[in-house]
């Protein structure tokens, strides 16, 4: 038989738990990682560029849907 109870917890605190669990996992895999090939270095830092240069959303904005013009 099995001795597990049943815990309930809210979003709040699944939330903070996945993010530690997130948190925690690109720690240990920061330091177990190996060298990444040239060419994936080189995309990764187009992205970091490309994120740090503000592109745009690709996703549509909720704002004018519904508007009758």
């Amino acid at each position: 038989m099995s001795n597990r109870v049943n815990v309930e917890i809210d979003s709040i605190h699944s939330r903070a738990i996945c993010k530690e669990i997130g948190e925690r996992l690109g720690i240990s895999l920061s330091r177990e990682s190996p060298e990444l090939p040239p060419r994936m270095r080189t995309q990764l830092d187009q992205l970091r560029k490309l994120e740090a240069s503000g592109s745009p959303s690709i996703v549509p904005s909720i704002f004018g849907f519904g508007d009758k013009q």
